[in-house]
């Protein structure tokens, strides 16, 4: 027989042993299967990207802040991740119930909607933009915008590659 009396094959090896390795080469395995492949499939690097952020609910000075345009940082403020190029402001519609039960829109008094469009470099995969410090940009990601006069976040709108 293979097994000794203490459970070892061989003397040497127990059953656990070669279940213990094969779990961790299944991980192993798994990890690279799952993102392995993505990031290297054409990956092209220094791409000019126009995004647009949807940042609903502010009041006036944020958009005074955003106007006052200016380069996007991460949360630590080291690396450059794009510039305010254009803000475009429309008054925050909310649903409210009349007294007869109708749902109507009606503008939120003192809040805006900003629409802000941002600039940056990155790279750009089969299927995503990739922003300097490795986050995505994609439709429907929600993503901070951080500059020297405003801290905010918004749903992303719109990517596109810019010549």
């Amino acid at each position: 027989m293979i097994l000794d009396k203490n459970g070892k094959i061989g003397g040497k090896v127990s059953i656990i042993d070669i279940g213990v390795i094969l779990i961790v080469l299944i991980v192993i395995i798994g990890i690279f299967a799952r993102f392995g492949n993505s990031m290297t499939a054409a990956v092209k690097s220094n791409e000019k990207f126009e995004y647009t952020v949807k940042v609903t609910g502010v009041r006036e000075y944020t958009i005074d802040a955003l106007n006052k345009k200016g380069k996007i940082t991460d949360k630590n403020s080291k690396m450059d991740l794009g510039e305010i190029t254009d803000v475009e402001i429309v008054p925050t519609e909310f649903q409210s119930t009349t007294a007869t039960g109708e749902i109507v829109l009606t503008d939120l008094p003192e809040r805006y909607t900003c629409y802000v469009t941002i600039v940056a470099t990155g790279k750009e995969s089969d299927d995503s933009y990739i922003m300097d410090d490795s986050s995505e940009l994609s439709v429907g990601r929600t993503i901070d915008i951080i500059s020297k006069y405003v801290r905010t976040s918004g749903e992303i709108m719109s990517v596109k590659v810019v010549e």
